[in-house]
């Protein structure tokens, strides 16, 4: 028996809530000297990831990192939700030119991306499936990029719906290649054809669903914006745990809550609530534990086909955006920049190369090691690319200069609504 049995037993154990709030604060001050150096803040968020991770693994604290991914999934839900509300249907019927800009981005990198792995010898369902990967732009670096820079215009509102557009595609794609991995698995028929389809309407249904209720409980409380705010956040993180609970794709889930929140006739019976500053918190630890979660030594086994795969990937997004949007009278400036902010790679396809690894982990191990290797690469180079990109745009805000920023000053985040397309 202890002498002081009050006192807490040693050794200490390290609690969720000390591991949110020490990831939360390291992230935060590795995002502000990534600003002192003129930086995205993304960056520094990942670096901090980056160097959390052989701590953790010397403090023995692993599986701690695997029980706080629901901080990931959070921020990713958040981020999913606020993109699918971007996504304005209407708007790609009056400028056929967008969505066949975001078509052409993501079928050029599945196509350029694919046929660079077959051709390094890599078996077409691996390939495949990497290349769908491929597709997906991150879209919490392209939020939060055009939140710190306070960007507004054209080329913000056209590369934020085609990551809507991407990440929803690139979620499809690999799940209709369920079903040639499970035939590669040898499994029974029904379940090769099954599986997919219970994905895709399950996480469709969740979403529709969780879009209906939103509607129903808004009419039923007070027109305010913190009461909506709740609502929202309330709906989107049941929307998570019902995809997870239900073994369904999150992606899919939020990006269809999102979409038909959007779209719906009574869509103005909820409020358009302001999630960037408010779900900040989880946004940078979404970033952390993505760093933490990106093993360097990845380039060891994949070596130069990750930066083959990279560099398919962004050839690809240059060229489907210069294919098609100057038939929508895009300037070749705007061109240029556009296709820049779709370069990221993130969280998101690491949520969907972690679907993969869930069917097939065998499959998976083989797939990571190139995917996650040129997920670092566009990981570091992404956000500088899109930064870059809003500013070529004339879009962003004059770079602050470097040290604290001045009182009272706000940082805008880019408008949720589309800007008007631009004529011939």
């Amino acid at each position: 028996m202890t002498v002081f049995p009050f006192l807490p037993t040693l050794p200490l154990t390290l609690s969720y809530p000390l591991l949110f709030g020490a990831l939360l604060v390291a992230g935060m001050l590795g995002g502000e000297v990534a600003r002192q150096l003129r930086l995205p803040r993304v960056i520094g968020y990942v670096l901090v990831g980056f160097a959390v991770a052989p701590v953790a693994a010397a403090m023995q604290i692993g599986p701690l990192f695997e029980e706080a991914r629901i901080f990931f999934d959070i921020g990713l839900g958040l981020v999913l939700f606020d993109l699918g509300r971007r996504m304005d249907l209407s708007w790609l019927k009056r400028d056929w030119t967008l969505a066949a800009t975001g078509f052409a981005e993501s079928l050029f990198a599945f196509g350029l991306v694919f046929a660079a792995l077959t051709w390094m010898g890599f078996a077409p369902l691996m390939a495949g499936l990497a290349a769908a990967i491929a597709m997906a732009t991150s879209p919490a670096v392209v939020l939060l990029v055009a939140q710190d820079a306070r960007a507004d215009g054209q080329v913000t509102d056209r590369a934020l719906t085609l990551v809507a557009l991407n990440s929803l595609l690139a979620s499809v794609v690999v799940t209709m290649l369920t079903a040639p991995v499970h035939y590669e698995l040898r499994l029974d028929l029904d379940t090769a054809v099954l599986h997919p389809l219970y994905l895709f309407a399950g996480s469709m249904a969740i979403g529709g669903a969780m879009a209906w209720l939103a509607r129903v409980l808004a009419r039923r409380v007070e027109r305010n914006p913190e009461l909506h705010f709740t609502l929202v956040a309330g709906l989107v993180l049941a929307a998570v745990g019902l995809a997870q609970m239900g073994k369904l794709s999150v992606i899919l889930a939020l990006l269809a809550l999102g979409i038909f929140v959007r779209n719906d006739p009574d869509r103005h019976v909820l409020v358009n609530v302001e999630l960037g500053r408010a779900s900040r918190l989880f946004y940078v630890v979404l970033f952390v534990i993505t760093g933490a979660s990106l093993p360097l030594s990845a380039f060891e086994t994949a070596g130069w086909a990750a930066l083959v795969f990279a560099g398919a990937r962004a050839a690809a997004k240059f060229l489907g955006v210069i294919a098609i949007a100057p038939m929508g009278g895009m300037k070749w400036r705007q061109n240029a920049a556009l296709a820049a902010t779709l370069l990221p790679m993130s969280s998101l396809a690491l949520l969907l190369l972690h679907d993969v690894v869930r069917i097939y982990p065998e499959f998976g191990q083989k797939l990571a090691a190139v995917v996650v290797a040129g997920i670092i690469v566009m990981e570091l180079a992404g956000p500088v690319a899109t930064q870059w990109g809003l500013r070529f745009a004339g879009e962003a805000a004059p770079p602050p200069a470097p040290g604290p920023a001045p009182k009272g000053q706000a940082a805008k985040g880019p408008a949720a609504k589309p800007a008007e397309t631009s004529k011939p």
